[in-house]
């Protein structure tokens, strides 16, 4: 004890004192911000770089605000392709129900995985974003081991969880809605739109479409009604269905493109519109565009076909607009891009344009235009002249 004592007198006479903060050396917002920066690819929708998201699973081990602020990303959009189809997910959702919502589902058939200790963390409160089908496949994948499973039983779990959600997260931030197949029922699309569940999705910001599928049509219907504050709005691979029955074909079509139109007009500040892969109800979609004169900002059409799509009288009010691209779309014709010549977009920069072969002459030259390029020079315009060989790629100057 003595030598001991010896030695911590000696250490306080020779080694400086020194203060340490225990405040942490980066705010956790700051530090959230950087690991948001570096595993984001699109803020807005919250798409993630996957090969980065591996690596924030290393900072969990550096310290505990390390640990909460990587936590906090990684559970925001929890479900994705990448997940091994999202068993322990649920799994660990499902621990977070409280006695009577676990007698329910027990009443039904549902045997559930006992109640854990309370977690470190409440991760069902942390859920911005949600990949609608990709949390409808991993409930399938959990409820393909239950040991009596019922025809509900997918229905039951994703309602009781999508309840979960909104009671701890509150309505979410942006959506995605992708085509699920001829397998799945209507109804399991219209659970978002029930009493105790729609308010998860009244307040989007960011909804994506992707695809769309006759019996999906009841929830397309219904989100004119209930999405009316969307800023971001993504259309990816809208070709149309075709049902067996011709007469099937028309009015499902017609129901789809109505329903679109209504989306948009619904909107009271949509900033953004980006259309990917798509080759139908084009001429519905720019025709509505008019309610959004003010507010849209950004438009994109990339692997767009525009046959029959009719003059762009919508596109032409946007005035606003700051970006506008084009990039390997066909089907543009004079007709469609007339009443875009002579408009006056005073906020926007620049079209930017990337095409196979010439494509339509009128739309190069108003693209000139715009840039404020001479009709002798295409300094802006990509054109690619062989889709297949890349070393082909010429730039027209």
């Amino acid at each position: 004890m003595l030598r001991k004592k010896r030695i911590k007198e000696f250490s306080q006479q020779l080694l400086p004192e020194v203060e340490l903060d225990s405040k942490p050396l980066l705010e956790s917002v700051v530090l959230e911000e950087i690991f948001m920066f570096v595993t984001e690819i699109d803020s807005s929708v919250s798409y993630y770089n996957h090969a980065a998201l591996k690596n924030l699973h290393s900072c969990l081990l550096v310290n505990r605000q390390w640990c909460e602020s990587a936590v906090r990303i990684l559970w925001r959009r929890p479900f994705s392709p990448f997940h091994n189809g999202g068993h322990k997910l649920i799994t660990t959702y499902l621990r977070s129900l409280d006695v009577e919502e676990r007698r329910d589902l027990k009443l039904k058939g549902i045997k559930l995985p006992p109640a854990a200790p309370i977690p470190l963390f409440n991760y069902p409160s942390l859920i911005r974003h949600l990949d609608y089908g990709e949390m409808l496949y991993s409930v399938e994948v959990w409820c393909r081991n239950l040991s009596k499973r019922r025809s509900d039983s997918v229905i039951s779990v994703m309602r009781v969880l999508l309840r979960l959600f909104l009671n701890h997260a509150g309505p979410l931030t942006s959506l995605k809605l992708a085509t699920l197949g001829e397998d799945y029922h209507d109804e399991k699309c219209m659970i978002l739109t029930e009493l105790e569940i729609k308010g998860l999705i009244t307040s989007l910001r960011t909804l994506s479409l992707d695809g769309f599928d006759y019996n999906q049509h009841g929830l397309l219907a219904r989100l004119p009604d209930l999405c009316q504050n969307l800023e971001h709005l993504y259309l990816r691979g809208w070709y149309g269905h075709q049902p067996c029955k011709a007469d099937d074909t028309t009015i499902m079509n017609d129901s789809a493109a109505v329903s679109l139109r209504r989306l948009i007009k619904a909107q009271k500040n949509l900033k953004t519109l980006d259309l990917i892969n798509c080759r139908a109800y084009l001429g519905y979609i720019i025709s509505a565009l008019d309610t959004q004169s003010i507010s849209l900002r950004s438009m994109k059409f990339r692997l767009v076909d525009f046959k029959d799509c009719g003059p762009w009288e919508g596109l032409a009010s946007c005035i606003k607009l700051k970006n506008l691209e084009f990039w390997f779309c066909k089907g543009i014709t004079h007709k469609m891009i007339k009443p875009l010549v002579g408009k006056i977009f005073t906020e926007l920069e620049e079209v930017k344009l990337l095409q196979y072969g010439i494509g339509c002459e009128e739309f190069n030259y108003w693209v000139n235009n715009v840039n404020g390029i001479s009709k002798t020079s295409n300094c802006n315009i990509c054109t690619v002249v062989d889709e297949f060989e890349p070393e082909n790629t010429k730039i027209y100057c």
